[in-house]
């Protein structure tokens, strides 16, 4: 039997999020309104992009789904289960890769299994697999200053994905990286969630990276953020770097910011 295609319209809702809001608290001064009613579903298996300008939210909402931090009202849901904080069901990625210094990447791969008592023989099989697939298994035993900045985003990527997350939360994971360094790490996020069944939710302020990576773009407004739009790439599957050249993806691009300049 061959594996499932990974489509935008899989079945049941990963992330349900209804009328959330938040509010960040100051002493002696009024609060800021970071969120102000998102209402967002996202589908299992759906690669879907958080982009608004600086300062709509995008990240608290991040966190707010981590469970990093909670929201003051609305409903958090992911999988059927309210988020009351975190949890190895979701996987974050940050701009800048969280990797223990002192550790090895093999090590730094480990630590999650190790920390719950669960490494064992196939947790270590399935370790090594993971570096052969993000092409770090002549690098297993090097620590992170010994790593190119892709290759620290690779390892991290490793470290996540032992955990088997059925969600994978990235904060603009690649803002940090040189342009072509970038292009190569969108090939392999492409490669790796086509391989692995997860539901993807990538914030990024970059319109050409949301309309590359995305099923749909959700359009946060200005602070505080709302939903805006929700705009469906419609491109087909597996894309392309090259694929940025082409009509479809220019007319694509210019959806988004139509909604973005609204």
């Amino acid at each position: 039997m061959s594996a499932p295609t990974l489509t935008a319209v899989a079945t049941p809702t990963a992330v349900r999020l209804r009328d959330v809001r938040k509010t960040f608290r100051r002493r002696r001064r009024e609060g800021r309104a970071a969120l102000d009613g998102i209402d967002l579903d996202v589908a299992a298996g759906e690669f879907l992009c958080l982009l608004g300008p600086s300062g709509c939210g995008k990240s608290t909402l991040l966190n707010i789904l981590a469970g990093f931090t909670s929201a003051d009202s609305g409903e958090v849901v992911v999988g059927d289960r309210p988020v009351t904080g975190p949890g190895p069901d979701r996987g974050v990625l940050f701009q800048t890769p969280m990797l223990f210094p002192w550790l090895t990447t093999w090590q730094n791969v480990l630590y999650g299994p190790k920390s719950r008592g669960a490494l064992t023989p196939a947790v270590r099989d399935e370790a090594a697999e993971l570096l052969e697939t993000v092409g770090l298994a002549d690098a297993r035993d090097a620590y992170p200053h010994e790593l190119s900045g892709g290759m620290r985003h690779r390892a991290a990527f490793a470290r996540v994905l032992i955990n088997r997350p059925g969600l994978l939360l990235m904060d603009e994971p690649f803002g940090a990286l040189d342009a072509i360094t970038r292009a190569a790490m969108q090939r392999f996020l492409l490669d790796l969630w086509q391989r692995h069944s997860m539901t993807i939710v990538f914030v990024t302020h970059d319109v050409e990276e949301a309309t590359l990576l995305g099923d749909r773009v959700a359009v946060l407004s200005a602070p505080p953020g709302g939903t805006k739009d929700v705009v469906e790439i419609g491109l087909p599957r597996p894309r392309r770097y090259e694929d940025t050249d082409t009509l479809a993806f220019v007319e694509a691009k210019r959806r988004i910011r139509e909604v973005l300049e609204r």
